[in-house]
């Protein structure tokens, strides 16, 4: 959604969003990290998710695409409301997440569902899968129980591609991907309206995470759903999502079709992120041009000052860009973009 919408939006006296299904309006999420010693002096705030506006419609894959530490986990986080936002508001089918009480989020909170790397680590070792989805599905329905319980096990390990004999097994009698379908599976059993998949496949061997790929666009196909999937791979991303966020320290920096942000991508970081995918052909790979970044992610503890991808750009930013903070653009029809002039040019 840009700015201008939610103004409007904000003028017409609407409390939420009628269209759009999940709606970011201007959400930060800063850290205080407090006083030094004996007091002395903040030691300062970090901005790990910045001013990020965006919409996401039901039924639809969003994909948001960064390096490690950009804050893209934090940003899902906050959508979750495991961590509330310093600032801005959430929109979930109109209703306002970000206001409502702690008692009132974990009552909302089975309508959004995670989906983590790990899946060994996000399943209670000392529970079978029956009663770890057993326990999921009474979230939403308490009073079931007996074969009414048990059919709807089988139902989602069905739905996941399992075998309703592994419903007594442990986490550990699992591999990597079936033990993923697990976590799949607890994610649906609450009926959920919106899941949020945090680089669900990067843990598992290529030939698993396609599987995962693919139930997952199936699920989506067939059961409506809504999603966010994160990953720090375009190419992942690309295969999966309708459209592409690119998250840049904090802030999207670039948003669009899937296929028109990896086909013709206009901010030079998101070229920067696809010349970083190895090609199969070796001629293409000698034959194309490169984009070099310098220098690490500067710190979320102490961001530039105006356009955040100046120090690490390969084409050197006039002073006006590093004091004045670049908007985000609607260059395309449905593609957006930061408006600085020299992470727009092509790469030299």
């Amino acid at each position: 959604m840009t700015d201008a919408a939610i103004s409007e939006r904000k003028e017409t006296g609407e409390s939420g969003p009628r269209e759009d299904f999940l709606v970011l309006d201007s959400v930060s999420q800063h850290f205080d990290l407090g006083t030094g010693f004996f007091g002395r002096g903040s030691r300062g705030v970090i901005k790990a998710v910045d001013n990020v506006s965006l919409s996401i419609r039901q039924g639809e894959i969003l994909g948001l695409v960064g390096e490690s530490g950009c804050g893209k986990t934090t940003l899902s986080r906050t959508i979750m409301q495991i961590i509330r936002p310093t600032s801005g508001r959430i929109f979930l089918e109109g209703k306002e997440l970000s206001s409502l009480s702690d008692r009132e989020v974990r009552h909302e909170r089975i309508n959004f569902q995670m989906i983590f790397q790990d899946p060994y680590a996000s399943l209670n070792p000392r529970m079978t899968v029956f009663d770890a989805l057993a326990e999921a599905i009474r979230t939403r329905h308490p009073g079931v129980r007996g074969t009414a319980l048990r059919e709807r096990v089988v139902e989602l390990l069905r739905l996941v591609g399992l075998s309703p004999a592994q419903m007594k097994k442990y986490p550990h009698e699992f591999s990597g991907g079936q033990r993923q379908r697990v976590a799949i599976a607890r994610a649906l059993a609450p009926e959920p309206k919106l899941i949020i998949a945090d680089e669900p496949v990067s843990a598992l061997d290529v030939s698993i995470q396609s599987q995962i790929l693919n139930l997952l666009k199936k699920l989506r196909r067939d059961m409506g759903l809504t999603m966010i999937f994160i990953s720090h791979d375009l190419s992942v991303v690309r295969y999966i999502a309708d459209r592409i966020a690119v998250m840049y320290l904090g802030r999207i920096v670039e948003l669009g079709d899937a296929e028109t942000v990896v086909d013709d991508p206009l901010h030079i970081y998101t070229r920067a992120l696809m010349s970083a995918i190895p090609q199969p052909d070796p001629r293409i790979e000698r034959s194309r041009k490169r984009v070099i970044l310098k220098g690490d992610p500067p710190s979320p503890l102490n961001p530039p000052t105006g356009c955040s991808f100046w120090p690490r750009s390969p084409i050197p930013h006039d002073e006006r860009m590093k004091v004045v903070e670049p908007e985000l653009v609607e260059f395309h029809p449905g593609h957006f973009a930061h408006d600085c002039p020299f992470c727009l040019q092509r790469a030299a």
